[in-house]
């Protein structure tokens, strides 16, 4: 946060003041993270650099699967992995080609949070919380 304000002499004071270390939220609260800031999965924007920044930074990150192959995802995954341990995700838009296989190579890496989108993604759910504890909205 910055303070400005204004002096006697037309010049103004600048104060830095620190973030706080954590905001509680619902979605604090959902996703296990510090901020209720997330970045969405964006295609060719939301790569592992980014996804993977924005977690460390206390928010979460959604990796875009829609341009990647299974095995593309499987390597993003893996690569964001390699440069954090907070909560992260991917998305997948259903009822693009190759979603559903992107969205089974996340519940083989057993990815925290997968966003799902166009489409029915019962399956996903299910499987999350069946084979490593998925919790959270369903649907």
């Amino acid at each position: 946060l910055v303070y400005i304000t204004p002096s006697h002499h037309h010049r103004h004071h600048i104060t830095m003041a620190a973030a706080p270390s954590s905001i509680r939220t619902r979605i604090t609260s959902l996703f296990q993270c510090r901020y209720p800031i997330i970045l969405p999965g964006m295609s060719w924007i939301s790569d592992p650099t980014l996804v993977a920044a924005v977690s460390n930074a206390g928010g979460v990150g959604i990796l875009a699967t829609g341009p990647l192959t299974p095995p593309q995802t499987r390597h993003a995954i893996r690569e964001i992995r390699s440069r954090t341990t907070s909560p992260f995700g991917i998305g997948t838009t259903l009822l693009m080609p190759g979603a559903s296989e992107n969205a089974k190579v996340a519940l083989e890496e057993r990815v925290p949070i997968v966003n799902i989108s166009l489409g029915k993604g019962d399956w996903i759910a299910e499987r999350a919380h069946g084979e490593y504890g998925g919790e959270g909205p369903s649907a």
